[in-house]
């Protein structure tokens, strides 16, 4: 499936969001998905990669999705761009039908796919699941991994990961502390050593799971600046949407030697 043409953004893009509706948790009904619709509009955001589950509790149909997609682009117009993708849950199952057909399950058709870890995992195992991802052409974007406890107690794994060819993308909420001190201090840790190249909202409903992408990019703008803030919300979000090289994409850290490495000099 080739990557959908667009026009670019006039604000901000969102790749990572649950709008659909009655597909998985995010709304339930069509009224409630067009007033989530109504909140990303307000907070400036101009394009959306719908994200639905793909997980042991919710299948992902990809003609349901477009079905979707296209009666919520009539009823929103030229206001809100809507593409498509899925969150795919790093199953064995759903890294066989991965490699299968590839472009069925990525952001807008394209290279990137974005990929949720499992609370807790064998750091092998995704690893050589990554590793097939990327030797056909596809660039993994981790979800949410500042919520992850694996890559909390232990951000080398991360870090290995990046290095594999991965991207790293941030929950916008994480910032202001929405999934715990630890995913906040986390998020701000992982901004300070340039790992994050995304954020995304995540977004759930208009206002539990909020879709709003501004008081992370304010926070971010207060940090490092307003330029980054821009970058990691929209010149790179709208990279992955259009199927493009990341404009910014720093350098991952490198692999630190072992003591005994360290010691034979």
């Amino acid at each position: 499936m080739a990557s959908e043409q667009i026009t670019p953004p006039s604000g901000w893009v969102d790749t990572h969001l649950h709008l659909l509706p009655g597909i998985d948790d995010g709304p339930a009904t069509m009224e409630l998905a067009l007033a989530m619709a109504e909140v990303i509009i307000g907070d400036g955001i101009s394009h959306v990669v719908v994200t639905p589950h793909s997980n042991y509790q919710f299948t992902f149909d990809p003609a349901q999705v477009t079905v979707l997609r296209d009666q919520m682009q009539a009823q929103l117009g030229g206001r809100l761009t809507l593409l498509t993708g899925c969150e795919l849950h790093l199953s064995f199952e759903n890294v066989q039908a991965v490699l299968a057909n590839p472009r069925l399950y990525s952001l807008n058709g394209g290279r990137y796919v974005l990929v949720e870890f499992p609370e807790f995992f064998e750091r092998n195992s995704m690893h050589k699941a990554l590793e097939g991802f990327c030797e056909i052409g596809l660039v993994p974007v981790i979800a949410h991994p500042e919520r992850n406890q694996v890559f909390q107690q232990h951000s080398s794994v991360l870090d290995d990961y990046l290095r594999l060819g991965c991207v790293a993308q941030v929950t916008a909420s994480s910032f202001s502390g929405r999934f715990g001190k630890r995913a906040q201090e986390f998020s701000h840790e992982l901004l300070n050593r340039e790992c994050i190249h995304v954020v995304a909202s995540d977004g759930h409903s208009a206002e539990q799971r909020s879709p709003r992408l501004s008081k992370a990019h304010a926070a971010i703008e207060a940090a490092k600046g307003a330029e980054l803030a821009r970058i990691l919300c929209r010149d790179n979000p709208w990279a992955m949407a259009c199927d493009r090289k990341l404009p910014y994409a720093p350098e991952p850290a490198a692999k630190r030697k072992s003591l005994w490495s360290r010691l034979k000099g």
